[in-house]
């Protein structure tokens, strides 16, 4: 489990096909304060979570496979891209931001983006299913970070991003057109799950 509050940014070294059909290795730099990492280690990259299957002084080695990549943008993403890094949640640990798996459920495309007072507003598309799942008020997870939804309607939900969330993340350089990995609250998943099966099954009697 992650709590979407970014720590640091890792840059994409190389990305490489990998003998299992369909998969990708990754390999990205060590940023400070991931210097005790090993093997096996779930670290959310850009919001996916990851396991670690290789390690360098200066470097790690993740492996997406086909799902994954399926779900998400690493197969298109440039070498030097700075993706956002969260290390996996401890029992103990301060929860700021939301619980969140790292199960990415869509690619969203930001549709708009103004200035407003005191940060910059984003606005990203999204199918109608999902778009069901993300009231206003709630909580979303986009590419990695957590942030509170300002608004929301059938096609889409917007975002409002302080000047601390656009200094410490990629956020800031996003532009109308840009896609970004989007996870649902977890908690609003499995409502509608136990809300659609129930239905179903009083359908069934």
């Amino acid at each position: 489990m992650f709590t979407g509050l970014v720590r640091a940014r890792g840059r994409l070294i190389e990305r490489s096909k990998h003998g299992r059909a369909g998969a990708l290795r990754l390999r990205l730099s060590r940023p400070d304060g991931f210097d005790d990492l090993r093997l096996g280690d779930s670290i959310a990259v850009h919001g996916c979570c990851l396991t670690i299957i290789e390690l360098a002084p200066q470097s790690m080695v993740f492996e997406a496979g086909a799902e994954t990549l399926a779900r998400t943008r690493f197969a298109t993403m440039v070498t030097g891209a700075q993706l956002h890094l969260e290390r996996a949640l401890k029992f103990g640990d301060r929860l700021d931001g939301h619980l969140m798996t790292g199960h990415i459920d869509a690619i969203a495309e930001v549709v708009g983006r103004s200035e407003v007072a005191g940060g910059r507003r984003l606005q990203f598309g999204v199918g109608a299913a999902l778009a069901a799942l993300l009231p206003e008020k709630g909580s979303v997870c986009v590419d990695g970070i957590s942030l509170t939804i300002a608004a929301s309607d059938q096609r889409s939900f917007t975002v409002e991003l302080i000047p601390e969330t656009l200094e410490r993340t990629e956020l800031a350089a996003i532009e109308v057109g840009d896609s970004v990995h989007v996870e649902v609250d977890p908690l609003a998943r499995y409502a509608a799950t136990w809300l659609e099966r129930i239905s179903a099954a009083n359908d069934d009697q």
